[in-house]
């Protein structure tokens, strides 16, 4: 049988279809009855052809039982007139047997007369990730995941390379967020022309972008990444108005024998030291304590690995609270601490850092919260005021669930809220000021407390004090250490605790290693003490112990 292709055969069809991997076009002719499809659709759908009749028939024996009289009714309240558009979501069967969820949108055009002509419009089907990031035309992030697989696969090495834009609300905020697209356009344009064919550029998420360079050598990444800064610094025009942006940037050569998250880990690692302790400088992904890439990212990969095998090596430790008026025990901090073979005793300081770039980092948030609370309940038959301090990291913060899973494990548990209080990180501060606000208020509105921890390091102002609802201001080691002899160090003490005792916050002092410094720095408001001189982060059996 010969169909009727008129009005079907367009160059704008066959344009429109291929420019999506994930969005199917259709059109039907309404006097003939065909339809034409997207090749794509025809291919994963499993339908008849790229042109074939009664396609809201065909179309709809392929869409869930439990979504089809929807499908039905929507599309004959169009073609009545009742209304303009059809738009609806629905389960659809692939060729695979498996349900996607699908948007459906379609316009019917009449003609002359008045008649029903032309039914044109889309579907998406949201089981496929398109490749090509729609904002600067470049290959995006799941592209980029399935370069790194083959790599994986054809046992190759590559030196993979993560750069983002500094401070890139400002431009948003200044110019609006079209103008702000515009930039990270061009600014793919100069990287993609300074790489000059070594390698695909891809869009990451946010203001990031990645390329991978095989057979190069350090110093010429070194090199290459000085041409990207300039080109920042100096070559982007948009809308006649030349736009200087500052750049971070981290590297990482992958040599094939490691989980491919944890190369990814490890370079969003090495770029946020880049943007908050380098100046924007490239960093390559290094610790100290390893001798060699190789033996960082087996490091990494048997972290990871521990985390995947029910947090295998992971424990707390908890360092008491003590007021500071009776020197009583009030609480404890639960601190993180991980041992595991053929690396031993890993200080926090090198892992913790780390984790907090890995996605399984909202895994094991969740598990320090829960077993924190678990080992920390029984404490509370003898000191009914104890609290809990749990640090909260950017990740977790960050997480459209957090506040709901805190009252999982609160539920979970059977903790007091109200004996429990989240100490946020340093890099919680650099979530957007409302959004920040409207957590502490949730958890705050639970009955948890809140913390500001390491105050002085990083983002910290006294800001903080009027922005944030905060119960506690902790105040980093490092101004106490030699508060004794350090009059800068003096003044910022007093000045912080007179200030937050106006605003009813407590604060408390860490770092405090003996008794000499305990007593001088009683001249200051202080709610609590944190430090050596009463005990270092021990195991909660040796904690009870000690606290009986």
């Amino acid at each position: 049988m010969t169909l009727d292709k008129s009005e079907l055969d367009s160059r704008l069809f066959d344009g429109f279809a291929d420019s999506s991997r994930r969005r199917y076009v259709y059109l039907c002719n309404m006097q003939t009855g065909v339809s034409r499809w997207s090749k794509n659709i025809v291919e994963d759908f499993g339908l008849p052809g790229e042109y074939f009749l009664d396609a809201m028939n065909v179309w709809g024996e392929h869409i869930h039982p439990d979504d089809r009289e929807a499908y039905y009714k929507d599309l004959q309240e169009v073609f009545s007139g009742k209304k303009e558009q059809h738009e609806l979501d629905y389960r659809a069967r692939n060729k695979d047997g498996e349900y996607v969820m699908c948007t459906c949108r379609g316009h019917l055009i009449k003609g002359v007369n008045g008649e029903a002509d032309l039914f044109m419009g889309a579907i998406e089907n949201h089981g496929i990730m398109d490749n090509v990031d729609a904002t600067t035309n470049l290959y995006n992030i799941y592209e980029f995941w399935k370069y790194l697989q083959r790599q994986k696969n054809e046992k190759e090495s590559v030196t993979v390379l993560l750069m983002g834009l500094n401070n890139f609300s400002e431009i948003n905020d200044m110019y609006g967020y079209a103008f702000g697209n515009n930039v990270l356009r061009e600014f793919g344009t100069r990287i993609r022309e300074c790489i000059k064919g070594q390698s695909t550029i891809y869009r990451m998420d946010g203001v990031q972008f990645a390329c991978c360079l095989k057979d190069v050598t350090p110093e010429e990444i070194e090199e290459l990444y000085k041409e990207f800064r300039y080109q920042a610094r100096h070559k982007i025009f948009v809308e006649g108005v030349r736009i200087a942006v500052s750049i971070s940037g981290g590297a990482v050569v992958y040599d094939h024998n490691y989980d491919v998250q944890a190369l990814m880990t490890s370079v969003r690692y090495a770029y946020e030291q880049s943007k908050h302790r380098h100046h924007g400088e490239l960093v390559f992904f290094d610790y100290e304590f390893l001798n060699d890439n190789k033996r960082n990212l087996e490091f990494m990969n048997v972290l990871r690995k521990s985390i995947i095998n029910h947090f295998d090596g992971f424990y707390l430790c908890y360092q008491p609270i003590i007021s500071a008026k009776e020197e009583t025990l009030i609480g404890a901090e639960a601190l993180l601490r991980w041992r595991k073979e053929p690396f031993g005793e890993v200080p926090p300081g090198l892992f913790i850092p780390w984790l907090e770039n890995d996605p399984c980092f909202w895994d094991l948030g969740r598990w320090i919260m829960e077993r924190a609370m678990t080992e920390a309940k029984p404490l509370l038959e003898t000191y009914p005021d104890f609290v809990l301090n749990v640090n909260v990291a950017y990740p977790q913060l960050s997480h459209s669930r957090f506040c709901e899973v805190v009252q999982e494990v609160l539920n979970e548990t059977g903790f007091p809220a109200e004996n429990l209080c989240l100490e946020l990180t340093e890099r919680c501060r650099q979530l957007e000021k409302e959004f920040l606000q409207e957590i502490i208020s949730t958890l705050r509105h639970m009955g948890i407390k809140i913390a500001i921890d390491d105050f002085g390091t990083g983002y910290s102002s006294l800001n903080l004090l009027s922005e944030l609802e905060i119960d506690t201001l902790k105040i980093d080691r490092g101004f106490v250490w030699d508060i004794k002899t350090n009059r800068s160090n003096q003044a910022i003490v007093k000045a912080v605790t007179d200030c937050a005792d106006d605003l009813e916050v407590h604060v408390c002092l860490e770092g405090l290693e003996d008794r000499e410094m305990i007593d001088f720095v009683k001249q200051y408001t202080v709610y609590s003490y944190q430090g050596y001189h009463f005990s270092k982060p021990i195991p909660m059996d040796s904690f009870k112990e000690k606290y009986k």
